[in-house]
């Protein structure tokens, strides 16, 4: 039975809730998920070799918490504790191809390793669903595979990348995202949306954060096919 590896980066009511949306779609694999929070647990990501020999794939979720253009004082010091704790294992990932899928937060993280700049563009920032539109080479990835030029995903996001990371393939883009997704190397993928996520998903989240309310309306629609970005990089993890 393939491992799979997701890495958290929360410490509130998200934790669990994150571990729910991605356990629906492993019941129909025969794929054993293990989560880490990186925040918290003691985990030894100084021997990424050991990560490697266990697992068969990792992925990097989202957080609801930090931001790379700046946190409050307190959560700036966890959040550059956290970078340099996961830094060895995100270097030997970059360099080894080791199948991995960064979502939202882990989406920028793989972006800020391959030293581009995660920027608070409110111009780029999504809350609710929103179109994904697939370039040239997101059509080709196996990543993408049946799924439609464009669809609808769950975004929720402040920051984003200021542009595509050296070396990558934009896979996908939105109306307000320049990099809603990239490929880097064989087996490295990052979304900026999440294709764990459900309307009712997101609806969930909104209600734990009362400043959402504030703002104008947000767009929510059922995002029915977005789910297959997740199935498509499970089965490169059979693939390998």
């Amino acid at each position: 039975m393939n491992n799979i590896l997701l890495i958290q980066f929360r410490s509130d009511e998200t934790l669990l809730h994150e571990r729910e949306c991605f356990k629906r779609y492993f019941q129909k694999k025969e794929l054993r998920l293990n989560f880490i929070n990186a925040l918290e647990d003691d985990f030894c990501f100084f021997s990424p070799e050991k990560i490697f020999r266990n697992y068969q794939a990792v992925i990097l979720g989202g957080s609801s918490e930090f931001y790379f253009s700046g946190n409050k004082k307190e959560k700036e010091k966890i959040f550059q504790k956290m970078l340099k704790k996961i830094f060895p294992l995100i270097k030997r990932i970059l360099e080894d191809d080791f199948p991995t899928l960064g979502i939202c937060f882990g989406h920028q993280i793989l972006g800020h390793f391959l030293k581009e700049e995660v920027i608070n563009d409110p111009n780029q920032a999504e809350t609710g669903s929103f179109s994904v539109f697939l370039t040239k080479n997101g059509e080709k990835s196996f990543l993408f595979s049946k799924l439609p030029r464009s669809f609808t995903a769950q975004f929720g996001h402040r920051d984003s990348l200021k542009k595509l990371p050296k070396g990558a393939k934009l896979l996908a883009k939105s109306k307000r995202c320049k990099v809603a997704a990239f490929s880097y190397k064989k087996n490295i993928y990052g979304v900026q949306f999440h294709p764990e996520l459900m309307l009712k998903d997101v609806e969930f989240r909104l209600n734990l954060y009362p400043e959402y309310k504030k703002r104008k309306k947000i767009p929510l629609f059922p995002s029915p096919l977005s789910s297959k970005v997740l199935e498509n990089f499970l089965n490169i993890v059979y693939v390998n």
